[in-house]
């Protein structure tokens, strides 16, 4: 959902998980410049963790329907699908965050097996 705030803050790509843990939400936001993907606690209303995913998104051209926000089946891993490979993954339990930082469209996705264990749809 693209959208344009009161003060003139223009966010150009904006997705939410659709399947998350109670305790989180998922979120990814391009604020017109780069791209982040955010982990917010629901009960203290804040962000817990977020991942840089990219910079300069005038150039790379992400579009809204590139975008998907995706959990783990453990859900103790959020992560942002970009042009269908995985480009940022958030580890709420080890409190760590893993990218493959998008330079170009070419830019391989992440790759580590460790980091992708349970978005796959194999058994967990």
């Amino acid at each position: 959902m693209s959208e344009q705030s009161n003060d003139s803050e223009y966010v150009k790509v904006f997705a939410g998980d659709v399947d998350g843990p109670e305790e989180y939400v998922g979120f990814f936001e391009d604020d017109g410049e780069t791209g982040y993907l955010y982990v917010s606690d629901r009960a203290k209303g804040q962000i817990a963790q977020y991942v840089q995913v990219y910079r300069g998104s005038e150039t790379l051209g992400v579009e809204e329907d590139d975008v998907r926000v995706v959990w783990s089946r453990d859900r103790t891993k959020c992560g942002v699908m970009i042009w269908g490979g995985m480009r940022g993954i958030i580890d709420v339990v080890n409190k760590r965050e893993g990218r493959a930082l998008i330079l170009t469209r070419d830019t391989p996705p992440i790759g580590d097996p460790e980091w992708l264990y349970g978005f796959d749809e194999g058994p967990a």
